[in-house]
C-alpha cells in the first residue's frame, strides 16, 4: 500500500462527529445530489432521444426511396430486395383525407397512408403489432367498403370502434376545377392501434394499397418505397446502393436526412444541460475544499511531523488530495448509483406522463428515462476531476506547511 493512501485513510479514520465530520458530510450530499441529478437529466434526454427514434423507425421505414418517372413496380421492388443490409421492401403512398364518424359528422383531418400488404408490416412494423387487424386489413368486405386501420386518438375522436363505418373524404381533380364535390368512399374499422407515437395514433388513417388509388387526391405522393435495414444506425450504405441500382433520376433520403435537424437539436440540448449541471456538481465538490482544508487544520501537527522526519511535500500534497478525492468520490459512487436507480424506477413505473396536448408536442406519451454508459462514464469522470481539482488547493498549501510552524503550539 502507498504511503499517501495509508495516510490518507488514517487521517479520515475516526472523523464522525465535530466539525470534519459535519462538513464531510454535508460534502458527500452534495456531490451525491448533483451526481445524481446529472445522471437523470442525462437519462432523460437519451431516453427522449432513443424513444422518439423507436417510433418513427416503428412508424416510417429507415430509408424512403423514390423512383424515377419510368420506373416499373415489379423490376422496382427486386432491385432493392436484392441491396445488401435490407430486411424488407414494400410500397407506400400518402395523402391528405377527412374521417367522418357518427361522433364528428364534420369530420376531423387524417393522413391516409397506403400500406402493401403484407411487406408492409415489416416495414411499418408497429402498425404490424395487431395481426388481427392486418388480416382483417388483408380480407375483402362484403360490402365493398375499404378496410382502414387507425390510431387509437384518431379512433376515439371519431367515435369508431372495430367494424364501425366510417366515410373517407379526400379531394379529385374535378373538386380542384370546382366542378364536383369532394370523393367520398365507405370505409369499415379494421382494427385500432396505439403505438405511443402521437402523430400516428392521432392522426393516421391505413387503407392497403390496393385500395388507394381509388381514393387517392390529385396531389397524393404515391410510388414511395420504405426500406427496412438491418442496422437502422447505419443506413449509409444502403442509400448509396439504392441510387447506384437505380440510377440519377431516383430519390433516396433516410431517417438521418428526413429527421437530421431534430435530432442535431436533441444532441444540442443535451450538452448545454450537462454543461448546466455540471457547474452544480462543481459547486457541490467546492465544499470538498472546506472538507481538506478543516483536515489539515486538525492535523497540522502530523503534518510537522511528517515533514521533520524527512517525508517530502508531494507525499504530504497527495495524502491530502487523497482525502479529498475519498470523501466526493464516495458522493460522486453513491450519486451515480442513486440516479440510475432513480431512472429504473420512473422507467419501469412510467411515472412522467404527458397529457393529450403536451403529447402532440413532443409526439410520445410518456417520457422513458435510459441513461447510456457513454453518459454515465463521462459523468463519473467529470465528478472525480472536478473533485480532485477542488482538492488540489488545500492539499498544495498543506505540503507548503513548514515544521516549525506547524510544531509550534504543541
Amino acid at each position: 500500500m502507498s504511503v499517501p493512501l495509508f495516510l490518507g485513510r488514517r487521517f479520515l479514520a475516526g472523523r464522525r462527529g465535530g466539525l470534519l465530520g459535519t462538513v464531510s458530510s454535508l460534502a458527500l450530499v452534495g456531490v451525491t445530489l448533483g451526481t445524481a441529478a446529472l445522471v437523470v437529466a442525462m437519462g432523460l434526454m437519451s431516453g427522449y432521444r432513443s424513444e422518439l427514434f423507436e417510433k418513427l423507425a416503428g412508424t416510417n421505414a429507415e430509408v424512403l426511396v423514390l423512383p424515377g418517372p419510368d420506373a416499373e413496380d415489379g423490376a422496382t421492388r427486386a432491385v432493392l430486395g436484392r441491396l445488401a443490409g435490407v430486411t424488407a421492401v414494400a410500397k407506400t403512398a400518402f395523402a391528405p383525407g377527412l374521417l367522418l364518424g357518427p361522433k364528428v359528422p364534420g369530420g376531423v383531418d387524417a393522413v391516409v397512408k397506403g400500406l402493401d400488404l403484407p411487406a408492409g408490416l415489416a416495414t411499418t412494423r408497429l402498425l404490424g403489432n395487431e395481426p388481427a387487424a392486418a388480416a382483417r386489413m388483408a380480407a375483402a368486405d362484403p360490402g365493398g367498403r375499404v378496410p382502414v386501420l387507425l390510431g387509437s386518438g384518431l379512433a376515439a375522436r371519431l367515435g369508431a370502434g372495430v367494424g364501425g363505418a366510417l366515410v373517407l373524404e379526400t379531394a379529385s381533380l374535378s373538386l380542384s376545377r370546382g366542378l364536383s364535390p369532394p370523393r367520398r368512399t365507405p370505409v369499415v374499422v379494421a382494427g385500432i392501434v396505439t403505438t405511443g407515437f402521437t402523430e400516428v395514433d392521432e392522426g393516421w388513417a391505413v387503407v392497403p394499397i390496393s385500395a388507394f388509388d381509388r381514393l387517392a387526391p390529385p396531389d397524393a405522393r404515391s410510388g414511395v418505397w420504405e426500406l427496412k435495414v438491418e442496422d437502422p444506425s447505419r443506413p449509409d450504405p444502403v442509400v448509396q446502393g439504392a441510387r447506384e441500382a437505380l440510377g440519377p433520376t431516383a430519390t433516396v433520403l433516410d431517417w438521418k436526412a428526413l429527421n437530421g435537424d431534430l435530432f442535431r437539436a436533441l444532441l444540442v440540448q443535451q450538452t448545454l444541460l450537462f454543461v448546466a449541471l455540471a457547474l452544480i456538481v462543481a459547486v457541490a465538490a467546492g465544499t470538498v475544499v472546506s472538507s481538506v482544508v478543516v483536515l489539515v487544520a486538525q492535523k497540522t501537527r502530523e503534518i510537522g511531523v511528517l515533514a521533520a522526519i524527512g517525508a517530502p511535500p508531494r507525499i504530504v500534497a497527495r495524502t491530502f488530495r487523497l482525502a479529498g478525492l475519498a470523501i466526493g468520490g464516495a458522493g460522486v459512487l453513491l450519486g451515480t448509483l442513486s440516479g440510475l436507480g432513480i431512472c429504473a424506477l420512473l422507467t419501469a413505473t412510467r411515472a412522467v406522463r404527458f397529457p393529450e396536448e403536451i403529447a402532440r408536442v413532443y409526439y410520445i406519451s410518456w417520457m422513458p428515462f435510459r441513461p447510456e454508459a457513454r453518459d454515465v462514464l463521462v459523468i463519473a469522470a467529470t465528478g472525480l476531476l472536478l473533485v480532485l481539482a477542488a482538492a488540489a488547493l488545500p492539499a498544495r498549501r498543506a505540503a507548503r506547511l513548514a515544521p516549525a510552524d506547524a510544531l509550534l503550539y504543541e
